[in-house]
């Protein structure tokens, strides 16, 4: 329970709107292709396969190969795709939620292994943010 409360806020920070301008978003093509080498579900209005995106969370969070600062490049790429991808917009949206939780649940563990949770709800629990 007390990670799923550092995780929430934390949430959403990181799946705020992306800032980039559309210039330089990357084309629906290489959109496209970066989600189905990174294993993003396929998506559409009809069938959205959400609970698939729930699974690439979990992959995300115990994979040894791809790190946190991966995780955040790829999340702003989906940010961006999502701009310049209109048709596949909710494939990205639901892809850089499922990354912001694996790379939000990896904080967590670390501020657990470092024994950091206590410090963390003490200083926000004195308005500390």
């Amino acid at each position: 329970m007390k990670k799923a409360r550092l995780l929430l806020p934390l949430l959403l920070l990181l799946v705020l709107p992306m800032t980039a301008q559309i210039e330089d978003a990357p084309k629906p093509a290489q959109c496209r292709a970066d989600s189905d080498a990174w294993g993003v579900p396929k998506w559409t209005v009809f069938n959205p396969n959400v609970n698939q995106f729930a699974g690439l969370a979990d992959v995300m969070i115990h994979n040894q190969v791809v790190f946190a600062q991966t995780l955040e490049a790829r999340n702003a790429e989906f940010g961006q795709c999502e701009k310049s991808d209109n048709a596949q917009s909710g494939r990205y949206s639901q892809a850089a939620r499922a990354y912001a939780i694996a790379e939000l649940a990896r904080m967590g563990d670390f501020m657990e292994r470092h024994g950091l949770l206590g410090q963390f709800y003490q200083e926000d629990e004195q308005g500390k943010r």
